[in-house]
């Protein structure tokens, strides 16, 4: 399946906040063989997270949305997706009365259990706001324990595909292995080739569905870089 995964906050696009969400999210998905087609970072705002959440829900089969979710001022995520699909927010009740066993403050209650009407929505058992599914757009907290809780509860309906990877170190830089490496990427075009550099040496990164093609790609670069094992 391909994902798109969104991740919502005014902290991640100042730099105060790193973006681990997105890399948790995106390496168990490409280990259970699909494909993370594009990470967007966007803003607070709901007109933002509307239009990003509306053109993604129709580029990917899934979509994977956090942070937002709490009751101050600037979580708006819940109603940047209503608005993308043109439908109300409601209060889930279920929700909000296991939040009133920790809180008195309704309209904080209230901000928390409102979802796009018609969510599914999913337990957080790591914080207060639930996370909830629209249509093919999952929403998470953004705190990580609870994006991690909630995450692992969603992926669970989505099969696990083929998938294998091996990687291969090589001395040097890319500039000296660049003639071999394209070789090897035209020659196998059904496996994924990564060049990632270090310092002092490169890591090639092999992966795809097919075990065997895999292992003859790095196979094959070795070869032409005669690299003994």
């Amino acid at each position: 399946m391909d994902f798109i995964i969104i991740s919502v906050g005014n902290e991640l696009l100042s730099g105060d906040t790193a973006n681990s969400n997105s890399v948790y999210m995106a390496k168990k998905l490409v280990q259970m063989g699909h494909r993370v087609k594009r990470i967007i970072v966007i803003p607070d705002d709901v007109d933002e997270i509307a239009e990003e959440v509306r053109k993604a829900s129709e580029k990917a089969d899934f979509v994977l949305v956090t942070g937002g979710l709490g009751a101050t001022h600037d979580d708006v995520t819940a109603e940047g997706i209503a608005k993308a699909f043109n439908v109300e927010l409601v209060v889930d009740e279920k929700t909000a009365n296991r939040l009133r066993r920790f809180s008195r403050n309704e309209e904080a209650i209230r901000k928390v259990a409102s979802v796009p009407k018609g969510s599914e929505i999913i337990p957080n058992d790591r914080g207060a706001a639930p996370a909830f599914i629209f249509r093919n757009v999952a929403v998470m907290p953004g705190v990580p324990a609870e994006m991690e809780d909630t995450f692992n509860k969603i992926i669970k309906r989505f099969s696990e595909e083929e998938y294998y990877e091996d990687t291969l170190k090589v001395n040097g830089y890319e500039s000296q292995i660049l003639k071999e490496l394209n070789k090897v990427v035209e020659e196998f075009k059904d496996v994924s080739i990564g060049s990632y550099p270090k310092p002092g040496y490169v890591v090639i990164k092999f992966s795809g569905r097919n075990k065997g093609r895999v292992e003859e790609a790095k196979k094959r670069l070795e070869e032409l870089l005669k690299v003994r094992k």
